[in-house]
């Protein structure tokens, strides 16, 4: 593909400098040979700063976004000449080009959002279309691809130019059906522009970034823009909070509007049956029909997110029936309520809860089982302070002992985070060191307890001042004796 087919008619392309080209990088390290750099603004620095690394990576031309036009040439290792062509124009040009780069006009786009559940309501959605014979794509924390086969991702809601990209890599592979998370920060910054979606989902609203959206409103008005502002045909919005509830009563969004909880007038309503170490049984009723949900998950927020997941393939065709019974096959999400076992102690659950909502939901969701309930936890550095507190007050609330440790403090003093923590909750359990308080937890607990390991999930490392060293929970507990427990299903 020459240049000139992407940039023209909003930039001119001179004959001799048309280059053949692969792909638009907005990251010199991504940059592979017989790319173009994208130079832009960015929040920390401009990518000119890294012309000479992506030139020295096999660019073949560079478009940088300046006040004025201008072209230059960069030599690379080969004394070849790189032109560097400048203009006011690339960054409000970028949108379009992109999407003239890498077409995904046929493919069916499932977004969710939410604060928490959006890696689990994507992959959720993945293998249940896998179940019943349809390839789906997924973009998220957890990774990107054609399920389940995912890369590893820096954002849960990657630049434009990736998203687009692996949708088109996707599409040639034949597979047309993606679902992504699409996080406040990838909407607030344009990660998604341009991009008509299909169906979209809202988990829930609950406090965090508010170190980057300021306010809760200002949060709430970025998730709300992709209800509004990207054409979708249905909407499943949760019930569950008021921002849910604000949603469903927006007359600004023109889509179906479908409710899912458990409220008596959820337009989609779940009903627990029954639950234990094996899963949940659950009525499920539904525009489509009514079914039984045998879950091999633990959580009341699973059932929701699977409830979430089945709707939204059935409002685009699935078969309602094969999609309700392959949920009996379901995996636990990686990093989200994995549970480990080891004989003659205490049960250890992991999950990537770190806001307040979602390590309240993790805790109660573990209660049922009337067993002693043992919590670990850590705060993320420079990140939103005002949670701290609450998150240390839910644990402290909900689990009968605490321990309060490093999760990733990155250029944060940790015992400054820790000091925000033990203003909400100062008598709980401390130890710098995670895996000393994994081990420190499970040797305080009974024979029979539940130890929650909260906070990190599928991570595996830790972000100390800008350096990320191998750890994971998983690793401690392998280290321990632990084994991951098979699933085993739920039986209605």
């Amino acid at each position: 593909m020459k240049l000139s087919q992407i940039v023209m008619p909003e930039m001119f392309m001179p004959p001799e400098w048309d280059k053949d080209f692969n792909h638009l990088v907005v990251d010199s390290r991504d940059v592979q040979p017989g790319d173009v750099f994208i130079a832009r603004q960015g929040s920390a620095a401009h990518g000119n700063d890294h012309i000479a690394d992506a030139v020295k990576r096999g660019a073949v031309a560079v478009l940088a976004e300046g006040d004025a036009m201008n072209f230059r040439c960069e030599w690379n290792e080969k004394g070849t000449t790189i032109p560097v062509f400048t203009a006011p124009e690339v960054s409000d040009c970028l949108t379009v080009w992109l999407h003239r780069r890498y077409d995904i006009t046929d493919m069916k786009l499932i977004a969710v959002t939410g604060t928490n559940g959006k890696s689990s309501v994507t992959q959720y959605i993945a293998q249940l279309a896998t179940a019943v014979g349809q390839r789906c794509g997924v973009i998220g924390t957890l990774g990107n691809g054609c399920w389940p086969e995912l890369q590893s991702t820096r954002n849960t809601t990657p630049d434009l130019s990736v998203v687009l990209r692996q949708l088109h890599e996707m599409r040639e592979q034949g597979v047309n059906l993606a679902a992504l998370e699409v996080s406040s920060h990838g909407l607030s910054q344009q990660r998604v522009a341009g991009m008509a979606f299909d169906v979209a989902i809202l988990t829930n609203l609950t406090q965090d970034h508010l170190d980057y959206h300021g306010t809760m409103e200002d949060y709430f008005a970025a998730k709300r823009a992709l209800f509004t502002d990207f054409g979708i045909s249905a909407a499943f919005i949760c019930d569950g909070d008021e921002y849910g509830q604000r949603l469903l009563n927006d007359k600004a969004i023109t889509a179906d509007i479908y409710s899912y909880g458990k409220r008596a007038d959820s337009r989609i309503r779940y009903d627990i049956r029954s639950y234990s170490r094996q899963g949940i049984i659950a009525d499920l009723a539904t525009p489509w029909g009514v079914a039984t949900l045998a879950l091999p998950l633990i959580g009341e927020f699973n059932l929701a997110n699977v409830t979430a997941a089945v709707s939204a393939l059935t409002v685009l065709g699935f078969d309602f029936s094969a999609l309700t019974e392959a949920a009996a096959q379901l995996s636990p999400v990686n990093g989200r309520m994995e549970l480990y076992v080891q004989a003659g102690q205490p049960m250890a659950v992991i999950d990537f809860a770190h806001t307040p909502d979602a390590l309240r939901n993790v805790l109660q969701a573990l209660q049922p089982w009337q067993q002693q309930l043992v919590c670990v936890f850590g705060c993320g550095g420079d990140r939103d302070r005002s949670k701290r507190p609450l998150m240390a007050q839910t644990a402290q609330q909900l689990a009968d002992m605490v321990w309060l440790t490093d999760d990733n403090p990155r250029t944060e003093d940790p015992q400054q985070i820790f000091s925000d923590a033990l203003a909400g909750a100062p008598d709980i359990n401390t130890e710098h060191d995670r895996e000393a308080a994994i081990r420190s937890a499970i040797s305080a607990a009974e024979s029979d307890a539940i130890v929650l390991i909260a906070g990190k999930g599928h991570e595996n490392y830790q972000d100390v001042m800008g350096i990320k060293t191998e750890y994971s929970d998983a690793s401690v507990l392998s280290k321990l004796g632990y084994r991951k427990a098979s699933a085993g299903g739920a039986h209605a």
